[in-house]
């Protein structure tokens, strides 16, 4: 019974719902390329993203990505 009830809780928060901070990398690289030079997590009004810093061609380039869906944001 117990081992039910875990399982149940364990599908309720499902991790493959939230993107880690290694995919939101790649989602940046391809966006933008270049090289990652700096990464944190901010928490938004809308929820968690990744501020991902990159370097291309000399210029810094910042994404943000949605820690949920995936998603690019705005600036």
């Amino acid at each position: 019974m117990l081992l039910t009830v875990l399982s149940c809780a364990a599908l309720a928060s499902d991790p493959a719902d939230t993107v880690v901070m290694s995919d939101a990398i790649e989602i940046a690289k391809k966006a933008v390329g270049g090289e990652v030079v700096k990464a944190d997590t901010l928490t938004l009004e809308t929820g968690l993203a990744y501020r991902i810093r990159l370097v291309n061609n000399g210029h810094v380039k910042e994404v943000l990505v949605d820690a949920t869906s995936g998603e690019l944001l705005p600036p």
